[in-house]
C-alpha cells in the first residue's frame, strides 16, 4: 500500500513577502516518507559529487538533510523540477550506501521500505534489477 494517499491538511499562512512585495501565503505541508525514499532523495542531491571529485560528508548534519528535503519540496511545489543526467554506476555505488547510512544513522527507528513492490531500477540495471545481459 502506498504510504502517501493520505496526507494531513496543508497549513496555510498569510505572511509579508521577504523581499516587501506584498503578502503572500505561506504554505506547509507534510508527507509520509520511508528510509528509502529518504534515502533516494538523499542520493539524488549528491549524486554526482564522486563524479567531480568532491567529497561526501562523513556525517550529514539533520539540519543540512532537512534543508535539503525543504528545497526539494519547495522547487516541486513551485513546478520547477530538476532534469540531470543519471550519475555513472560507479559514483551511484559509492553515494547510495553513504545516503542509506546517513538516513539509518540520523533515523534509526524508522522503517526501511514500506511500499515493497517499489523498485528503483538504475540505467545499467534491466527490469527484474540486474544488469542487462548478466543472465541473473
Amino acid at each position: 500500500m502506498p504510504i502517501n494517499t493520505t496526507p494531513p491538511p496543508a497549513v496555510c499562512t498569510t505572511v509579508p513577502d521577504p523581499d516587501g512585495r506584498g503578502m503572500v501565503v505561506r504554505v506547509v505541508y507534510a508527507h509520509h516518507e520511508d528510509g528509502e525514499t529518504l534515502a533516494f532523495k538523499l542520493a539524488h542531491v549528491y549524486q554526482f559529487h564522486p563524479e567531480h571529485g568532491e567529497e561526501l560528508p562523513e556525517e550529514l548534519p539533520l539540519a543540512d538533510l532537512t534543508g535539503l528535503l525543504g528545497a526539494q519540496g519547495a522547487a516541486c511545489a513551485e513546478g520547477w523540477h530538476e532534469s540531470a543526467n543519471e550519475p555513472t554506476e560507479a559514483s551511484w555505488n559509492l553515494v547510495w550506501p553513504w545516503a542509506q547510512g546517513q538516513i539509518r544513522r540520523l533515523f534509526p527507528d524508522v522503517s526501511w521500505t514500506v511500499e515493497p513492490k517499489r523498485r528503483i531500477v538504475m540505467p545499467w540495471e534491466g527490469e527484474a534489477g540486474t544488469p542487462p545481459g548478466s543472465g541473473h
